[in-house]
């Protein structure tokens, strides 16, 4: 049976739109999109926002909405609702003191209701109010020495975030985080969580902060020292695995040849052949630790401090 999110998918496939195009232009988060399309309708944390979002997407699309709601209907599980029964029997029987398996699955029935009217309310609460927001840094009023600010906080997962118009990502705990670009001088940042882009129900949060350019005199020059690991193979070719940084840059027998890498935090070095595979950092040799059983030879080395240290 075709869903609802195979037909978003296949129609904006179909126009050549990507998800961050579809999310720049519909101001819906690149997540809600995907969880539509993956018809992950869990995800969300409303049915009201949920086919919203549909709506909003089906329109922007070109599609008919009420077919496209009408496949979201017909594919997501349906709940079963218990009748509820009438409470005038339950308050008979209280004024005979009386329990009985009919008035206990009466007053069952009827703490049901009242929980099911309290959740209806709960969520109109929660639609009809607009989102929590809470920044963490920066405060108001401070005052920097640096060019590149980040803002953090917390907000509600399912909400749009926007500083200073950038729509910024929100994870499924609600965090936040986004690096922005300070002019000198004063900056006036303006964080706004909405529910959705169409809901003028939104929380508006401004910071006022300072950056002092520092001058020359007060920026340390501090001086970067670079690590150049040199793999030279002599005479026969050897069998080489050289790992730098997290990443494998050899892994395969190598000719009689003399390479160079820069280092920055670690690397790990093993060859078949140490007799005729030397090995040095910055033009000072580096010793083998050899297997007399096997003649395997490698190396492991990182760098702390400016300091290499190898084991």
């Amino acid at each position: 049976m075709i869903t609802a999110g195979e037909v978003l998918k296949k129609k904006r496939e179909t126009l050549g739109r990507s998800i961050e195009l579809v999310s720049q232009e519909t101001k819906m988060q690149k997540r809600f999109i995907t969880y539509i399309e993956n018809n992950d309708f869990a995800q969300f944390d409303s049915e009201i926002f949920l086919t919203g979002f549909i709506k909003i997407y089906s329109q922007y699309l070109g599609l008919d909405t009420e077919k496209v709601l009408a496949l979201y209907r017909r594919s997501k599980p349906q709940k079963k609702i218990s009748k509820i029964k009438s409470i005038e029997p339950l308050l008979n029987r209280y004024k005979h003191l009386i329990l009985t398996p009919k008035s206990i699955i009466t007053i069952l029935s009827v703490t049901f209701f009242i929980l099911i009217l309290g959740y209806i309310g709960l969520q109109i609460y929660r639609f009809q109010s607009p989102p929590q927001l809470t920044i963490t840094t920066p405060t108001d009023g401070s005052t920097v020495s640096e060019a590149i600010l980040f803002v953090e906080g917390t907000t509600q997962p399912s909400a749009i975030l926007e500083i200073n118009t950038t729509l910024v990502e929100i994870d499924t705990q609600g965090n936040f985080k986004q690096e922005i670009t300070l002019k000198e001088g004063i900056n006036i940042i303006t964080i706004k969580a909405k529910k959705n882009s169409n809901n003028i129900l939104e929380t508006v949060e401004t910071r006022k902060v300072t950056y002092n350019k520092p001058t020359q005199s007060d920026t340390p020059v501090k001086e970067v020292k670079t690590f150049n690991l040199s793999v030279e193979v002599t005479d026969t070719a050897s069998w080489i695995k050289l790992d730098i940084d997290g990443q494998n840059k050899i892994s395969k027998v190598v000719e009689p040849s003399k390479q160079q890498f820069e280092v920055k935090e670690k690397f790990y070095i093993i060859t078949g052949r140490a007799n005729n595979t030397t090995i040095s950092m910055n033009d000072e040799p580096l010793a083998w630790k050899t297997n007399s059983t096997t003649g395997v030879a490698e190396i492991t080395c990182t760098i702390l401090n400016d300091t290499l240290n190898c084991e």
